[in-house]
């Protein structure tokens, strides 16, 4: 439980706070720099892939509602896809989140 809520904070955090975005090449550097394995960040870069394309369907201003739906569907899949790696990958990819956790509080 602990772990799904450190996961959803962090990426509620990368999703609203962020000072500076990555790209996607920049996103996929700082996964393989954090250990995980190949078959996690290309699963991860997959489903991100996916919720920036579904999230056009709502035009240039979504309204909050969109956001959010959007936001929490990217926060569950990623969650979902995460508990499907081994224990090593979730391990590794709760501390990227949390640097990225104490990265946007400054």
């Amino acid at each position: 439980m602990f772990k799904l809520l450190l996961i959803s904070t962090c990426l509620i955090a990368v999703a609203f706070s962020a000072p500076r975005r990555p790209t996607g090449d920049e996103y996929r550097a700082e996964l393989v720099a954090a250990g995980l394995s190949t078959s996690a960040v290309d699963g991860i870069m997959k489903i991100s892939e996916e919720a920036y394309i579904s999230f056009s369907k709502y035009g240039k201003s979504p309204n909050f509602q969109d956001t959010i739906e959007a936001v929490t569907k990217l926060i569950f899949n990623l969650e979902d896809f995460i508990k499907t790696q081994s224990k090593e990958d979730q391990t590794k990819y709760a501390a990227y989140c949390e640097k990225k956790r104490e990265e946007y509080k400054n």
